[in-house]
């Protein structure tokens, strides 16, 4: 697939991440000062923006509600030149929001509302989409019902297309395995690793055996700040991480690692350089309190100074 321009469709999760964060101590019943944030969020549009960044056309297949959320998402993607003609507007439901609240030394808490992606369908819309070529990659979120993510794949053994499917979350990262064999490229961190396989994974060959053994051919799992592992036709890799100097927020990091290696792997760069793009994008992240870079271009990755 190197050497052309391409197009992705992500289909999946956009969202409305409220953060909220107070660094005194928590007192039943109290309220605390601290600072709330708004930030567009979404594996869905995550994915559609860092491949945006880094040079493909890009379009996004979602539901947004008819409220201030969904026009604040709908604008942001559209300034973010991401073609939204897939991006629905649900009469009934809400937009997907998600609301963590954190305090300093305690466990963050995590509230979310994402019953409107159950209005993510493949419908005549999306079969004209992909009919007309455009799109030859496809980023599938787990977050899209099971029958819809059956429905893709019924697509994808019709008309080949490279498919990048994303476990997404530990609760429903095994919605992936009845499509393993068709999968090209899938992505998942330690704890989606463990979910899938019933044990603690850890970045090692017998453990990359035992996702191989599932179907997989080619897959990342990314482990925090033990790095990455990859495994691809037998073999597999392991590379440290960036280590940035300072982390603003980690949402992000994983669908910007994703992001880098798949920009990599299409344009033919062997394994090595994909999982640097891959950190490379992964360490910017870090550095932003958004869930994607602004920095992130070819370009820029070209050029990055971590690169040995």
């Amino acid at each position: 697939m190197g050497g052309q321009k391409h197009s992705v469709l992500s289909v999946g999760n956009v969202s409305v991440d409220i953060k909220s964060f107070s660094s005194e101590e928590p007192v039943p019943g109290a309220y605390r000062d601290g600072t709330i944030e708004l930030v567009p969020g979404g594996v869905g549009r995550g994915m559609a923006i860092n491949l945006r960044h880094l040079g493909f056309d890009s379009a996004v297949c979602s539901v947004v509600g008819k409220d201030i959320f969904g026009d604040f998402l709908k604008v942001g993607l559209e300034n973010e030149k991401i073609s939204t003609e897939l991006l629905k507007t649900s009469p009934e439901n809400k937009t997907a929001l998600f609301s963590v609240m954190a305090s300093s030394g305690q466990p963050a808490l995590c509230v979310y509302s994402t019953r409107i992606l159950q209005e993510i369908v493949f419908d005549n819309a999306v079969r004209s989409f992909l009919d007309a070529g455009k799109a030859d990659v496809l980023c599938m979120d787990s977050n899209a019902p099971e029958e819809t993510i059956a429905d893709f794949y019924k697509y994808v053994d019709e008309k080949p297309i490279f498919v990048f499917q994303n476990a997404t979350a530990p609760d429903i990262a095994r919605k992936s395995l009845p499509y393993a064999k068709r999968v090209n490229l899938f992505g998942c961190n330690e704890f989606e690793a463990a979910t899938i396989l019933g044990e603690e994974a850890f970045p090692d060959p017998e453990c990359a055996a035992k996702i191989a053994s599932l179907g997989f051919n080619h897959f990342i799992v990314t482990f925090g700040d033990r790095g990455v592992m990859v495994y691809k036709d037998g073999e597999v890799w392991n590379e440290k991480p960036y280590n940035p100097s300072y982390i603003e927020d980690t949402v992000g990091a994983g669908d910007a690692f994703a992001s880098g290696y798949l920009f990599g792997y299409v344009a033919g760069q062997p394994v090595k350089r994909c999982i640097q793009y891959g950190l490379a994008c992964a360490k910017e992240t870090l550095h932003t309190r958004q869930t994607v870079s602004e920095f992130l271009s070819p370009a820029f990755l070209e050029s990055y100074p971590d690169f040995r």
